[in-house]
């Protein structure tokens, strides 16, 4: 905590993981020729977040996020997230609408069309470079509540997301990758 009316909270996430890294159903392209996929087997992915809270007064607070991604297969992302939180018809109702912008360096063994002989080679999209714009709205209905003791709440969430791929072509004219995407969610949580 800041000040009583602003927060800050950093969180740091490690994961590694072992296996069968790859999809067996993906190919990739080495000399304009399908060959399989062939991913590490070990991978360790590292991220840092930052994100202040300002209490806004009067049932509202906006928020900032910052997100730093790194990990041993050569990915860098970037994520920054900017929202605006208000209760609405007492403290039942609670809206958020928020503007997301994500980048992301591709993988060392990424290629779209490789040129040369390695031991890994991948043409998986995720692993590619890009950057995807969401923007998004989310409400929370408080249906039951009994302080101290349990809370049900009906959720909500629409986002709008375009992603545009900066080196991974589609394969059926050649040009740069994109698509948009809605997102809808409905659902129930509980806390007890």
């Amino acid at each position: 905590m800041l000040t009583p009316r602003l927060l800050l909270s950093t969180n740091f996430e490690a994961v590694s993981d072992d296996g069968f890294l790859a999809s067996p159903y993906r190919a990739a392209i080495r000399f304009n020729a399908f060959v399989p996929e062939s991913d590490p087997r070990t991978r360790t992915s590292r991220s840092l977040m930052l994100r202040v809270i300002g209490d806004l007064g009067s049932h509202n607070a906006a928020r900032a996020e910052y997100r730093y991604f790194w990990d041993t297969w050569g990915i860098r992302a970037s994520t920054v997230e900017l929202g605006y939180s208000r209760y609405f018809g007492g403290e039942r109702w609670l809206g958020d609408a928020y503007l997301r912008y994500y980048t992301q360096a591709r993988a060392l063994f990424y290629s779209d069309n490789a040129t040369a002989e390695s031991v890994y080679l991948s043409r998986n999209r995720q692993l590619s470079s890009f950057r995807s714009y969401g923007l998004g709205t989310r409400v929370a209905y408080s249906a039951k509540k009994v302080p101290g003791k349990y809370e049900i709440k009906l959720n909500g969430a629409l986002e709008r997301t375009r992603f545009n791929f900066s080196d991974f072509t589609d394969i059926r004219d050649g040009s740069k990758y994109s698509y948009d995407a809605s997102i809808v969610q409905v659902f129930v949580s509980a806390t007890f």
